[in-house]
């Protein structure tokens, strides 16, 4: 389970949706998926995974990825209707939750996008 503002979750995962949908397009598919896993402390974790098959993001841009306006097409981008604050809205959403993101990606082989939330514990029940 996952506490937080249900509209600012819904805004988080419909951006990594859409932009896999739009900038991955070429790839053919996307792979939306959950896992609940061990953190670094000791914790659960709550992870959500959104995978593309397109062209992928070369090394140098994945840093900058969630700066505000940041494209790394910027030609691409405006043809696909992006303004470079989707992953931005993602970054701040998840760190109001107290999650991350991980971005992973090779060139011509895709990229995947992970959202990390810590496992929100069950109200106890009365």
């Amino acid at each position: 389970m996952i506490a937080g503002d249900r509209e600012e979750l819904l805004r988080l995962f419909e951006n990594l949706i859409e932009n896999a949908l739009k900038y991955g397009a070429s790839g053919g598919r996307v792979i939306v998926s959950l896992t609940a896993t061990p953190a670094t402390d000791g914790t659960q974790e709550i992870r959500v995974m959104v995978r593309d098959f397109g062209p992928g993001i070369a090394p140098e841009h994945l840093p900058r990825l969630t700066e505000r306006f940041y494209r790394v097409d910027v030609g691409d981008s405006r043809s696909q209707g992006g303004t470079g604050l989707g992953l931005s809205l993602v970054k701040h959403i998840l760190n109001r939750h107290r999650g991350r993101l991980l971005i992973e990606s090779v060139p011509k082989q895709g990229a995947t996008f992970i959202a990390c939330f810590p496992q929100a514990k069950p109200a106890p029940l009365i």
